[in-house]
C-alpha cells in the first residue's frame, strides 16, 4: 500500500488527490506547519499573511473528515518525519512549479513522468473528489468565493451582467466573513452568508450546487474535483496559460 505526505497549502493538496486517486490511494499524511518554509525556500520570503503558519493542527482537524470521505484515502494522518515511511513525497511538485507555475494537476504529473498527453488529459479534466450527502441550500443554486488573494484591480464585467440577469437571487457565499464582506463591497451583491465548519461540509454544499462561481481558492479547487459545473475569475498579472488554475478545455469550467 503506497503511503502519501503534502506540506499544503489547502488547495494545492486537493489538486494532489487526483494522482493519488489515479495510483490507486492508500494512506495520507500531513507534513505540520511548513508553509513558513515553503515560502522562504522556494520564493525568498514569507507566503501571504493567510497561508502564514500554516498548515497547523486546527487545519488538519478541518480536513480530515473531507479526506477519509474519499474512497481512495485509507488513513488520514500527521506525518511524523522521524518514523513515518513515505513511498510518495507529493511536495516534488513544488520545486518545478516554483519556476515554471501552470495548472497544478500538469505540474505533478509531469514531477512523477506522466508525460502522455492523454493521461495528462483525463487528470486534468475527470472529476477526482466526491462526498457524501450534497447538501442544497434552499432557493440557491450557485455558490459563490472569492478570496482577496489574485483578484484583478476591478472587477469583471461579468459580475454586472449577472446581476442583470438576476443571479444574486440564485446565489449563496461561502468563505470567510472578511471575504464575504469584501464581496458585498467589491461587487455590490446583496447575498446570504454560508458558515462551514469543515471542508468537508464546504464540499458537500458546492456538491448540492448547479454551479460554483469564484478565483483561485480551494473552494475552486473542490469544484473542479467534485465535476461540478465551474466559472473562475482569472488573475491577470500572469498570462492566462500559466494560471495555477487555469485547465485548457475543461468540459465544465469557464474564466471570465
Amino acid at each position: 500500500m503506497k503511503t502519501y505526505k503534502h506540506s499544503g497549502a489547502a488547495g494545492d493538496l486537493i489538486y494532489s488527490l487526483a494522482l493519488v486517486k489515479y495510483w490507486g490511494g492508500g494512506d495520507f499524511y500531513l507534513h505540520l506547519n511548513q508553509m513558513n518554509w515553503i515560502g522562504k525556500n522556494y520564493y525568498g520570503t514569507l507566503p501571504v499573511p493567510f497561508h502564514q503558519d500554516r498548515l497547523n493542527e486546527a487545519d488538519y482537524e478541518y480536513m480530515k473528515d473531507f479526506m477519509l470521505a474519499q474512497t481512495y484515502i485509507n488513513d488520514f494522518k500527521i506525518l511524523n518525519p522521524k518514523t513515518d515511511e513515505i513511498s510518495v513525497n507529493l511536495d516534488r511538485f513544488r520545486a518545478p512549479f516554483a519556476s515554471n507555475p501552470g495548472n497544478y494537476i500538469d505540474c505533478y504529473a509531469n514531477t512523477f513522468s506522466i508525460t502522455d498527453p492523454v493521461e495528462q488529459s483525463r487528470l486534468r479534466n475527470t472529476a477526482w473528489l466526491s462526498v457524501p450527502g450534497p447538501i442544497k441550500t434552499e432557493g440557491r443554486n450557485i455558490v459563490i468565493n472569492r478570496t482577496q488573494r489574485w483578484i484583478p484591480p476591478e472587477p469583471s464585467p461579468q459580475w454586472a451582467l449577472w446581476a442583470e440577469q438576476g443571479l444574486p437571487r440564485q446565489a449563496v457565499f461561502v468563505g470567510l466573513e472578511s471575504e464575504y464582506v469584501a464581496f458585498q463591497q467589491q461587487i455590490g451583491w446583496d447575498i446570504p452568508w454560508r458558515t462551514c465548519t469543515s471542508q468537508l461540509e464546504l464540499a458537500q454544499v458546492i456538491a448540492g450546487a448547479d454551479m460554483f462561481i469564484g478565483n483561485q481558492s480551494q473552494a475552486l479547487a473542490l469544484a473542479i474535483g467534485l465535476g461540478q459545473r465551474w466559472c473562475c475569475e482569472i488573475r491577470r498579472d500572469l498570462p492566462k496559460e500559466r494560471n495555477e488554475c487555469y485547465f485548457d478545455q475543461h468540459p465544465m469550467g469557464n474564466y471570465f
